[in-house]
């Protein structure tokens, strides 16, 4: 076994498992692949005896259930796909810091951030096209900004970040790095007849059918899933950079069994957790667990920096400013 995997495993089942007397009910709310959070319930209560209660949603509605059931809230774990979204609900005081060191030390450098919480993987956001059904005269994109030409008006799709995590992450931060050029760039987007339609997987099925050429803002999983499964697809990463987003696994203020929350964190995070993060297209944040072949290595492209703190404090007036202005809700 590999010396960090050992050392972690030890590290995580002395605080996962013990003292865990009897039976007990965990109600995760997820905006991870609904696959991936229901492998983590299945295995934990295998391994537990404890059941856990899954919805799965995107991260817009998990959002939304979180702000409505603010009053008698029902989550205990909540996994979503953006980071911001994570900073948004400690500013909110609303997540329980729970951050061990034993866990921490032993994550990729790029996942050791700062916050109440953990990453249990991260995603890509990139671009995708269908190579069967590039516009006449079209070439491969390398750029965001190429998507504005001509030649790919009314070819486009891309996630509403209403609703997609990682398409709200991915609009927060080019907006932060780009300033007015990414309002200018969304807006051309825009009179070039890309449509928002919905969520990730609602904006890739009319390029997996050929209606639509391309998806801007794609999320690595979905894309690299639908690749596997046949589809004449490729995902193109920027010479400006992709974004890497780290997922948060949180545990909530209101969680009435605290230690029933670590245990599940800490198996979401131990070796076995984090194998199945990989299975599921997402790159793992355990140091010693490999991501699928199927994923582009991490350091063979590049990657767009980013200062999480900074841009979550914009979240809500970004957000706010493209449904008006891009969206025109």
């Amino acid at each position: 076994m590999n010396p960090v995997v050992k050392q972690v495993t030890l590290a995580i089942m002395s605080l996962a498992f013990a003292g865990t007397a009897s039976a007990a009910t965990l109600t995760l709310y997820s905006a991870a692949p609904a696959s991936l959070a229901k492998a983590l319930a299945r295995a934990f209560s295998k391994k537990t005896g404890d059941h856990v209660a899954v919805w799965t949603s995107s991260t817009g509605k998990v959002m939304a259930r979180l702000a409505a059931e603010a009053d008698h809230p029902h989550a205990d774990v909540v996994m979503v796909a953006d980071w911001t979204a994570g900073l948004e609900l400690a500013k909110d005081k609303m997540v329980y810091d729970y951050q061990p060191e034993s866990i921490d030390k032993n994550l990729f450098p790029a996942m050791q951030l700062k916050g109440p919480f953990l990453p249990y993987g991260a995603d890509t956001v990139s671009m995708v096209m269908n190579s069967k059904a590039l516009p006449k005269g079209a070439s491969m994109p390398t750029s965001w900004f190429d998507l504005t030409a001509p030649v790919w008006k009314n070819h486009l799709t891309a996630p509403n970040p209403l609703l997609s995590g990682t398409a709200s992450d991915f609009v927060i931060a080019f907006v932060d790095k780009y300033g007015n050029k990414a309002w200018q760039y969304f807006s051309d987007l825009k009179a070039n007849g890309t449509v928002w339609p919905g969520t990730n997987h609602t904006a890739l099925m009319p390029v997996l059918s050929g209606e639509r050429s391309g998806m801007v803002e794609c999320v690595g999983h979905a894309a690299v899933q639908a690749k596997v499964q046949g589809n004449s697809i490729q995902l193109i990463y920027p010479k400006e950079g992709t974004m890497l987003i780290p997922r948060p696994i949180m545990i909530m203020q209101s969680a009435p069994d605290k230690k029933l929350a670590e245990q599940f964190v800490n198996f979401t995070m131990s070796p076995a957790g984090q194998k199945l993060v990989a299975k599921y297209n997402l790159y793992p944040s355990l140091n010693g667990v490999a991501a699928k072949p199927a994923l582009a290595k991490l350091g063979t492209y590049p990657v767009m920096q980013v200062n999480w703190d900074q841009v979550a404090a914009t979240r809500a007036s970004v957000l706010a400013k493209f449904r008006k202005d891009i969206l025109g809700q």
